[in-house]
């Protein structure tokens, strides 16, 4: 990576991951609210890699199709955030959260307005954690759903960053009272924005 910071140096990886967890808690709390039971959300590990060693990371956790949202946002720094779930997992979520049996194909027709509420909640969760701890301004666009294949997803010329886009990759646990789904956030800049956001951690740390 740029500015000499990579995957070994565990101390900025746990600020990373301490940084966004603060932004989980404030989105669990406001999930739990709408579904009327404790959700449990965390960030247990937190990596940077490139877009393609990103796709590759995933498709060895997922091969099937996945479903969530992306939301572009600026401001100290620019880039597009993506919430990606298991197809599968995606659907379950989405039952937990209506709490209402509901059929397979009516639940499919409700995944995208129930994900994008979802998405708008955890990814505005981490953007504002962040914009807060660093004490720059942040806006987040409207998220849109997406489904699909990895690759179609994080090949997609919406996300408007070349192949060499950097990657802040991160896993995330949610948890329901009954199940627990895993998912993965992604956060694609370029190079300068993400020296940016490292610059920001260190100054965070005191560095």
């Amino acid at each position: 990576m740029s500015d000499n910071i990579d995957n070994s140096d565990e101390d900025f990886l746990d600020a990373v991951a301490e940084i966004l967890n603060i932004g989980m808690g404030y989105a669990a709390s406001v999930l739990s609210e709408m579904v009327n039971e404790e959700v449990k959300l965390s960030v247990p590990g937190v990596m940077f890699v490139s877009r393609p060693d990103a796709l590759k990371i995933l498709q060895a956790k997922t091969e099937k199709e996945v479903s969530g949202v992306c939301q572009h946002f600026d401001g100290i720094m620019g880039g597009d955030v993506l919430l990606l779930f298991p197809e599968e997992k995606s659907l379950q979520l989405v039952r937990a959260v209506l709490q209402q049996d509901i059929s397979l194909e009516d639940l499919t027709e409700m995944e995208q307005e129930a994900m994008a509420e979802i998405g708008n909640v955890i990814l505005n969760g981490c953007l504002c954690s962040i914009a807060d701890l660093f004490e720059q301004k942040i806006t987040g666009g409207i998220p849109e759903f997406v489904k699909g294949s990895l690759t179609s997803i994080l090949t997609n010329d919406m996300l408007g960053h070349k192949v060499e886009a950097c990657v802040l990759l991160l896993n995330m646990e949610f948890s329901l009272a009954k199940q627990r789904v895993d998912g993965y956030v992604s956060f694609l800049m370029d190079v300068d924005s993400m020296d940016v956001f490292k610059q920001s951690v260190k100054t965070y740390l005191g560095l």
